[in-house]
């Protein structure tokens, strides 16, 4: 009885692919029918446009600070639609730049030796992506977000503005050191035998 081995990095690819196509089709969504639907946004309470006011809630009840509120726009603007679609679409195009970079280094790897300079070179500009992109992606969001809600709140927004995009591209930078060395030992092998 034979036993076949499982092909991880086919698996992967799939899956990959299937992330790609999954995320695509949802931004396409995003872009075509989103703008013009009702869209919910998350408001902090105690700055919700006075829903936390006097005489709104009983005596010794008060609002926690970090606590939020869904906010209904049931008939947004052209300029809230726009909005709404810049706090999450960056985040999509980035996702679908890493997917298609990763989809090209599986690929790649499937076909052969995996430590190749393009592969090197494809995990370096999905660091880079991951961390210049993503960190402007959660920038433009944040602003988004911002204009947003400004006109639901009383008063300015608050909030800590954190990217976290910028520790996964140092890791695929990381890794593409090590690719990077596994290219020099493959030539320096093949220089002795």
């Amino acid at each position: 009885m034979r036993v076949t081995r499982l092909d991880w990095l086919g698996l992967l690819w799939f899956g990959l692919v299937g992330g790609l196509v999954f995320t695509g089709a949802g931004t396409l969504f995003q872009l075509t029918v989103a703008p013009s639907a009702a869209f919910t946004v998350w408001v902090p309470l105690d700055q919700a446009g006075g829903l936390a006011g006097p005489g709104r809630l009983p005596d010794g009840v008060s609002v926690q600070p970090s606590a939020q509120v869904r906010a209904l726009v049931e008939e947004p603007t052209a300029a809230q639609s726009l909005l709404h679609m810049a706090t999450s679409l960056p985040t999509k195009c980035v996702v679908i730049a890493m997917l298609f970079l990763l989809v090209r280094i599986v690929r790649e790897a499937r076909r052969g030796d995996p430590f190749t300079a393009g592969n090197v070179r494809l995990l370096r500009l999905l660091g880079l992506t991951l961390i210049a992109g993503g960190m402007a992606a959660d920038a433009v969001e944040e602003v988004a977000y911002r204009a947003l809600v400004a006109p639901i709140v009383d008063g300015p927004v608050g909030g800590f503005f954190w990217s976290g995009w910028w520790l996964c591209g140092i890791a695929f930078l990381a890794i593409a050191e090590v690719f990077k060395r596994g290219v020099r030992m493959r030539v320096e092998l093949d220089g002795v035998i």
